[in-house]
């Protein structure tokens, strides 16, 4: 029963954690410089002009990032699009814009709600308790994948796309501007969720009966 005990507790202090890690970047909208300022140029009607290569492709930039709680609450928390930019990039880029609108992901929600349940299942003793959890635990790291990494990335392109003044950039065009990518945190968020499910699962596991007494 010991060895139970602490696999949920581990499992449980996972899922604490997780809850947690809600209130920190789980995706990153990125953008290079130079097609930054292509769109810009575009979207201004103007013709880019082309940056000297020096050294290399530069780094891309980080233009905005969504939290778990902002991902289920449809919000996206934009940076300054001039971080790390020349002065003649800079000053083509223009002043910060309002962050585009983004529905909620109902696919968060949901796993949050199911994290929630799976948490709440940990109390429960016997075998029950432990497959719940577990079987929460699991759904939720699917409801998470697909908000993250199908759902989401498309949804923040089309609301850049229709962010542009006048349309002037079609949702294929931004496509190959910005980068939506899950942040190295969110990776952190399904190890622990994989971590908790493999506990419940070994909590599960009923303890070796111990050896008869010689009469």
């Amino acid at each position: 029963m010991a060895g139970s005990s602490l696999f949920t507790n581990i499992a449980r202090a996972a899922k604490v954690v997780v809850l947690l890690l809600f209130f920190v970047p789980w995706v990153t909208v990125s953008c290079a410089p130079d097609a930054m300022q292509r769109m810009q140029a575009a979207e201004q009607g103007l013709e880019a002009r082309p940056q000297p290569a020096l050294g290399g492709s530069a780094p891309a930039i980080v233009i905005a990032r969504a939290s778990g709680l902002d991902l289920a609450m449809g919000k996206l928390q934009m940076n300054d699009p001039t971080a790390g930019m020349g002065p003649q990039s800079a000053s083509s880029a223009g002043p910060n814009r309002e962050p585009p609108t983004v529905a909620p992901e109902v696919a968060v929600i949901a796993g949050a709600a199911l994290l929630l349940i799976a948490l709440l299942a940990t109390f429960l003793k016997g075998a029950v308790g432990a497959m719940a959890a577990a079987g929460s635990s699991l759904l939720a790291v699917a409801a998470f994948c697909y908000s993250v990494f199908v759902h989401y990335p498309p949804a923040v392109i089309a609301a850049f796309a229709a962010n542009q003044r006048g349309g002037s950039a079609s949702v294929e065009q931004v496509g190959q501007v910005l980068s939506v990518q899950p942040d190295t945190l969110f990776y952190l968020v399904l190890l622990l969720l994989v971590l908790a499910v493999l506990l419940n699962v070994l909590a599960m596991r009923k303890p070796a009966a111990a050896p008869s007494a010689a009469p």
